[in-house]
């Protein structure tokens, strides 16, 4: 019997695919030491080691050592540096290099992260120079996350685009003029792109152009975000040209105010966005509620950032509408922060709760998976709103609903998460504002009926620690948490919030809390383990 299993798990290790699987697990370390093992083993080893790249140095000093890489101020020093350079890409084992190289299909590069004074242009061109094979350096990459902060080039990053690039995430911090070369440098340059996210602070008026431009060449593309104020008409016309385009969308955050006026402009021309499923996009109330019945869409998800503070009835209109004209919502997001940038802190801490009642039409989309609503008040969950919600959404994964709130201790009760739990057996990601004059329920039973059993993160928001009892919270938070599982918990102001909070954050007393939940959580574990060995 034990040689036949031995034999079937050698048989079942010498599939590729499930030692790629098994490896995938690994660190760095373990996938090394499982290529030294034997030459079976090291091909799939090496394959998943190179895969995905924290930074592009692990390849480069493959041909030359970190000190010659120099910026472009250091004048006096690279005439030294590129006679070097040169020394060393003349005998630079050009196949070893390309035998790692094609093996990467991820990179991601952020100059501050990785701490290595950034490659000048000058020594990446010479390595292109040198490079005999091809104009690109990995081009095997499918995923490409790039940083481009004041001072660097784009020069580094072109030789790193493969001709197969599906995915591409830019946060650009560069002069107008260099983020305008970017894009005409990469006009025709991704025709496999299906997945673009660019984040910067250029105003679009500089760079509209050269982005629409570029953005034509990419007729596979199927997800795009962009920054909110580039949301202009010649930017949002180009977009939705797009034949195969699926997503639209902003990124939720902070826009200077000398942008403010930019990024509402969403006029549709007949015929774009044919195919489009989900859309985020940033306008007033009644001008998103117009736009939606104007259009023929059939949306899945649906994302609006509101800059205006919209009116009860504009609010209820708007849900309404949504509810009506796409049954098959599965996400809906709702940002309305924005206007409290013009607010005095003494205002912002008078601002009303959000009445759950206003989402009460979305109840007729049953496919809902995913709501968030950021709002500078809070909004207060009974059980009875959480009855009804369960019901109508027996498959939501992420809830999050006003968890940061201007300078407010109401909110719901903490004492009602076994009522989140029964209602949403499949919550994921829950964001909440607690009340901090309700105590926690009683933590005495640690197997309890009623336990979230899929839940990876619970946001807490802003919430003061309810009763001020760390310990009383803790413990009570563990005992909901299935064997298995554990959450995140997490005390912070979402990105949607982040520039228009005012108050502070407890996250000290929260870690503390997390702390003793995980420590409670592996008592439960070696007890349940050990009732189960009798």
């Amino acid at each position: 019997m034990k040689q036949l299993l031995r034999t079937a798990t050698e048989a079942a290790l010498s599939v590729p695919e499930i030692l790629s699987l098994v490896f995938s697990y690994g660190s760095p370390r373990t996938k090394a030491a499982c290529a030294c093992v034997c030459k079976n083993w090291s091909e799939v080893a090496m394959d998943e080691l190179w895969r995905d790249l924290e930074d592009i140095y692990p390849l480069l000093k493959l041909l030359i050592p970190f000190d010659s890489f120099w910026d472009d101020y250091h004048q006096d020093e690279f005439k030294h540096e590129a006679r070097e350079t040169l020394y060393f890409l003349r005998d630079a084992d050009w196949p070893r290099f390309r035998q790692y190289a094609t093996r990467v299909k991820s990179i991601a590069y952020h100059e501050i992260a990785v701490k290595v004074s950034p490659p000048s242009k000058e020594g990446i061109a010479l390595i292109c120079l040198y490079y005999p094979y091809g104009n690109c350096l990995t081009p095997n990459v499918r995923k490409l996350r790039w940083t481009l902060s004041y001072g660097a080039t784009i020069t580094p990053m072109m030789p790193f685009m493969s001709q197969c690039l599906e995915e591409l995430r830019l946060k650009i911090s560069l002069e107008a003029t260099e983020t305008r070369d970017l894009f005409l440098g990469l006009t025709h340059r991704t025709p496999t792109l299906k997945r673009l996210s660019i984040e910067s602070e250029t105003s679009p008026e500089d760079i509209s152009s050269s982005l629409s431009r570029w953005i034509r060449t990419c007729l596979g593309l199927e997800k795009a975000h962009i920054p909110r104020r580039w949301q202009t008409l010649t930017i949002v016309t180009a977009f939705g040209s797009l034949p195969k385009l699926l997503e639209f969308g902003i990124h939720w955050n902070y826009s200077p105010p000398e942008n403010m006026s930019f990024g509402k402009d969403m006029e549709v021309v007949e015929g774009h966005f044919q195919n489009l499923q989900r859309l985020g996009w940033c306008s007033d109330i009644k001008e998103a509620t117009d736009l939606l019945q104007q259009t023929s869409w059939r949306l899945r998800g649906l994302a609006l950032d509101c800059p205006e503070r919209p009116s009860e009835s504009d609010m209820v209109a708007f849900i309404t509408s949504v509810a009506h004209r796409f049954p098959d919502l599965d996400s809906f997001c709702l940002n309305l922060t924005g206007f409290v940038e013009a607010t005095e802190p003494d205002e912002a801490v008078e601002l009303l709760e959000l009445p759950v009642e206003m989402f009460r039409p979305l109840l007729s989309c049953s496919r809902l998976k995913q709501l968030r609503i950021h709002y500078p008040g809070p909004c207060i969950l009974s059980p009875l709103d959480l009855e009804d919600m369960g019901a109508a959404w027996s498959n939501m994964e992420e809830l999050v609903l006003c968890p940061d709130p201007n300078g407010s201790d109401h909110g719901t009760p903490i004492s009602t998460l076994p009522c989140v739990a029964t209602a949403f057996p499949q919550i994921r990601l829950l964001g909440l504002h607690f009340d901090y004059l309700d105590p926690p329920g009683s933590a005495g039973d640690l197997l309890p009926e009623i336990q979230f059993r899929c839940l990876e993160e619970l946001n807490v928001g802003v919430s003061s620690v309810p009763s001020g009892d760390t310990t009383a919270v803790g413990l009570y938070l563990a005992s909901l948490f299935a064997i298995g599982t554990r959450p995140r918990i997490k005390a912070e102001v979402s990105g949607a919030r982040c520039d228009y909070f005012y108050g502070s954050v407890d996250s000290e007393e929260w870690e503390a809390i997390e702390r003793m939940v995980h420590g409670t959580m592996r008592v439960k574990e070696a007890v349940f383990c050990r009732l189960s060995d009798h």
